[in-house]
């Protein structure tokens, strides 16, 4: 845990311009259209970072709030709207208090996942809606080779899933799931290895290379390519909308 807190401290300044997938305007309006046309309801965003997803629910009506686990990240996202520190295993809440809780990229690098779906599924009202997000692969055929980059990447990295494992942790005990929703945003790797200080420069060619070299039929799936000296390729988004069981 303290890895991680050490980590997004670090970023949290740079963080919102770090990646493209942050601030896509396509990702976040799929997020909001999953969470139902029920705007002026209460929001909850579990891990919300500098709260990019949360700040375009509260333009759109949304009653909203977050929890994040690193202090310089929920101080970012309370200029927005009210957000306290907190680990999402921890949900600092009472029972019943949301219509719908989000949970985008961070479900990977949770030391408890279990624990962080049933906070969700306490603080939902019934009938309520958990949106969760998380790239995933697109298919059998480059699952190897994104979990070996992703790996190489984020030290605190825990489990890597598919859109299949990630469903099945969902309707395990606390949800059901109603609908999926997926699609691609293109990613520059190489501003999102800049924006990681975390890494070394050793590191950061790694990765690079490991994207650049790729095997097929990766390449192909996450169309990778080069563009005036960045690398650029696709990444394969699964949206879940999951109501509370």
């Amino acid at each position: 845990m303290n890895q991680v807190i050490n980590q997004f401290t670090t970023r949290a300044k740079t963080y919102s311009a770090s990646a493209n997938w942050i601030a896509d305007q396509g990702l976040i309006k799929a997020h909001i259209e999953a969470a139902g046309a029920r705007p002026s309801k209460n929001v909850l965003e579990l891990c919300c970072g500098t709260g990019m997803v949360g700040r375009n629910f509260a333009a759109a009506g949304w009653h909203i709030c977050g929890i994040d686990l690193t202090r310089a990240m929920a101080e970012e996202a309370n200029g927005f709207f009210p957000c306290i520190c907190s680990p999402a295993e921890q949900v600092p809440f009472l029972d019943n208090a949301f219509d719908v809780v989000v949970l985008r990229q961070a479900y990977f690098l949770l030391e408890n996942g279990q624990k962080v779906l049933a906070e969700a599924h306490r603080v939902l009202k019934p009938g309520g809606v958990f949106v969760f997000s998380q790239t995933v692969p697109f298919s059998t055929e480059d699952s190897p080779w994104l979990e070996h980059i992703h790996r190489t990447k984020q030290a605190q990295f825990r489990e890597f899933f598919t859109e299949e494992s990630l469903k099945s942790q969902l309707e395990q005990e606390f949800f059901t799931v109603k609908n999926v929703r997926r699609l691609t945003v293109q990613e520059n790797i190489t501003r999102w290895l800049d924006e990681a200080p975390e890494l070394s420069v050793e590191k950061r060619a790694e990765v690079s290379a490991l994207i650049e070299n790729a095997p097929e039929p990766y390449r192909s799936l996450h169309k990778v390519e080069t563009v005036n000296g960045q690398v650029l390729e696709d990444w394969n988004w699964v949206i879940f909308s999951a109501e509370k069981k």
